[in-house]
């Protein structure tokens, strides 16, 4: 049996704040986890194509909640 469950998105310490395709790489931007406000963490993620890192940076933005 499915259920769906809808929960609130809190916004935490360490949450993405941006994710986008570049080329066959997805730069995703992560807020520094210690808070500080001046800091990130940045993730790149190599892709097969240009396509498959377009379908997942915007699976991530849908994800987390962000527009960018």
């Amino acid at each position: 049996m499915d259920t769906v469950t809808d929960r609130p998105t809190i916004p935490m310490k360490g949450s993405l704040v941006a994710a986008f395709a570049s080329g066959r790489v997805v730069e995703m931007w992560f807020q520094s986890p210690d808070g500080d406000s001046s800091d990130s963490q940045i993730f790149y993620l190599r892709c097969a194509s240009e396509e498959q890192a377009e379908v997942v940076a915007a699976v991530h933005r849908r994800v987390w909640a962000v527009s960018v």
